[in-house]
């Protein structure tokens, strides 16, 4: 598996989902904003996973969402987000635009781990 992008405008839940994943062996860059992940993207091909923050004030995660897929429609890419202040309503306009996962914040690290290893067993299997 390549590296997770995450994409979260707090600086400090940045740094820590980073090396949280990095004691597990797990690859992962970080972007503050929508459009720096956008720019990420194209830097790195091989990334396939992207962590994203539903709420941020430049871009949420949803049209996050829509700004990847429009600058890489070809392009084999997994959403999950994670959110401490969306209702359900935000919840299930994720669910339909194809994340597959949504984490409530603080992030349990045991599910974000337990479904990256579904995604790179999925992967594997492909």
């Amino acid at each position: 598996m390549g590296p997770v992008l995450i994409v979260d405008d707090e600086p400090e839940y940045l740094d820590e989902l980073v090396e949280a994943l990095s004691f597990r062996g797990i690859p992962a860059v970080s972007a503050g904003q929508g459009a720096r992940a956008v720019a990420l993207l194209a830097d790195d091909p091989s990334i396939r996973v992207i962590l994203t923050d539903l709420r941020m004030p430049d871009m949420d995660g949803i049209s996050l969402i829509h700004a990847v897929r429009a600058a890489y429609p070809a392009r084999r890419l997994d959403f999950l987000v994670m959110t401490g202040h969306a209702a359900e309503a935000d919840i299930e306009r994720a669910m339909a635009e194809g994340v597959l996962r949504c984490f409530p914040k603080p992030l349990a690290f045991d599910a974000l781990y337990e479904a990256l290893a579904d995604l790179n067993a999925r992967d594997a299997q492909s």
